[in-house]
């Protein structure tokens, strides 16, 4: 079947060969710069996403995780399409208006801009197709290129463009928001990073919180309830804390996991909170606090919530000197703790 499909849409693009491909149409932002790369043994597909979120379930359900295939600009000229084929399930990716025009039309889901190519040609992508397996596969890695045409890919040389790293700009992480971690995918990043014996499971166990398991569904479920990322409360929890092992101005047992209060000199000022969901409830609070003018939907538990000039630090990047003293690189530490995360990584 998949083999016949590719030559009823090959032929049906050499009739239209003729036609001049369309003006670019009105293209929209997106907001994350990362393409992400998975692959599936059992179909040997891969497949490319700027949806970290999508990164993330098909990661759970047979798909394996390879990190980033490349950097995206937020908006150009040139936009990349994604097309979907429900008999075969495959993704085809193309800047070409033209082609994306007539796979529409034989049978393939038009599903709108997937990322935008760089104008300034930063790093050139490349398109190989097998057609053993009927594949298409994409990547900036010329070596890559280069064997798997001694693999018998053959070479359709550069597809897009991805932006070159130098250019990149610098990682400006949004503290509110839809949360894109799982349960799964912090618990997970904290047994690669500490291990799950080093939970203090006997302690929470009085506090509401008895497995890592339940830990990680509270920091989620609170999180959600006030509109702040999960992920951003888990990290920031863990830098805080090193990883629930305390040792500093606050102990396990004041279930504080964000250093409310605390300073090493005066360590009687750190605030304690009855359980583990009311410490996790005051600190998704303060970094509300921060990041958004919005009302609260809980009660305040927060005892320094009015201390904060209300959506000050949007972006963890902000709290720098804020949350933290100046210069210390404190918010992109936590973003790179949830980079790591999301892509399963330790």
């Amino acid at each position: 079947m998949k083999k016949n499909r590719v030559i009823t849409y090959m032929a049906a693009l050499a009739a239209a060969g003729a036609l001049l491909a369309a003006p670019c149409q009105a293209a929209f932002a997106v907001p994350i710069k990362t393409v992400y790369r998975l692959y599936h043994p059992g179909t040997l597909d891969h497949h490319y996403t700027m949806d970290a979120n999508e990164y993330r379930v098909l990661g759970s359900v047979g798909w394996q995780q390879e990190g980033v295939a490349w950097d995206s600009c937020d908006s150009s000229a040139v936009p990349v399409y994604r097309l979907y084929h429900e008999g075969t399930r495959d993704h085809h990716y193309t800047k070409d208006y033209n082609e994306y025009r007539v796979l529409g039309s034989v049978g393939w889901k038009q599903e709108g801009v997937a990322w935008y190519s760089d104008e300034a040609e930063g790093v050139p992508v490349y398109r190989l197709y097998h057609e053993g397996t009927l594949n298409h596969h994409y990547t900036k890695d010329y070596n890559e290129y280069q064997v798997l045409a001694g693999r018998g890919w053959k070479q359709e040389g550069v597809a897009w463009y991805g932006v070159a790293e130098d250019t990149v700009p610098v990682s400006r992480t949004p503290i509110m928001g839809v949360s894109q971690a799982s349960v799964e995918q912090m618990a997970a990043y904290y047994r690669k990073s500490v291990g799950e014996s080093t939970y203090p499971a006997s302690v929470y166990t009085n506090y509401g919180a008895p497995t890592l398991q339940d830990f990680c569904t509270i920091v989620l479920e609170e999180a959600k309830a006030e509109g702040v990322r999960a992920e951003v409360v888990f990290a920031q929890a863990m830098k805080e804390t090193g990883w629930l092992r305390f040792g500093g101005a606050v102990k396990v047992e004041q279930c504080n996991f964000c250093g409310l209060g605390a300073v090493n000199s005066a360590p009687g000022n750190a605030a304690s909170f009855r359980d583990v969901r009311t410490g996790i409830r005051a600190q998704v609070q303060h970094l509300k606090a921060y990041a958004s003018t919005d009302p609260l939907v809980q009660a305040c538990v927060d005892p320094r919530f009015d201390l904060v000039k209300r959506g000050c630090a949007p972006l963890l990047e902000d709290l720098n000197g804020k949350w933290a003293v100046p210069g210390d690189g404190y918010g992109e530490s936590i973003a790179k703790m949830i980079d790591t995360m999301l892509q399963g990584g330790r």
